[in-house]
């Protein structure tokens, strides 16, 4: 069984497992239909509901677009996962996949909360903010609203508050 996490609030984190062999996944313990209609499109059925929500792979990851917001859900993989940690700048938000800077939210030197936005991206038709990984202050925001960017681009760079460390 694959396990998945998407964090909908900072605060919020949610996991995610495909039943193999079935149109089913659980997400948070709840077993949810889903049924392929095709061209990453699908249909949910959510408290007896039918839901559409649109789904396309990137990586390791799916970015799934569903009532007007977008969400990156990752496959957890405990050895990445390790390895990347101990690898990353803490406050740098890297470009989840290539596209196109929407708008910017804050600006070099603001005081950003761990979950404040920081700029807004679109890649694939689908819009995803970007949020401080910590709280602390905005080192630098490399990207102007406009500017096109590849995967794994710096999009921004906060300096954790000196008691988060």
């Amino acid at each position: 069984m694959n396990a998945f996490h998407f964090s909908d609030t900072p605060q919020r984190r949610h996991r995610v497992h495909r039943q193999p062999g079935s149109d089913q996944v659980v997400v948070d313990g709840k077993h949810v239909a889903v049924q392929a209609l095709g061209g990453g499109r699908f249909r949910a059925l959510l408290d007896g509901r039918p839901q559409q929500l649109h789904a396309v792979p990137d990586g390791d990851a799916v970015l799934v677009q569903w009532r007007g917001r977008a969400w990156r859900i990752e496959r957890i993989d405990a050895t990445r996962a390790n390895a990347a940690a101990a690898g990353s700048e803490a406050g740098v938000s890297h470009a989840p996949m290539p596209g196109v800077v929407v708008s910017l939210q804050a600006a070099a030197g603001q005081r950003v909360s761990e979950g404040e936005a920081l700029l807004v991206i679109e890649s694939m038709k689908l819009q995803m903010t970007i949020t401080a990984a910590c709280s602390g202050t905005v080192q630098a925001l490399p990207v102007a609203a406009g500017q096109t960017f590849q995967r794994g681009a710096v999009l921004a760079q906060v300096k954790p508050d000196e008691e988060a460390r």
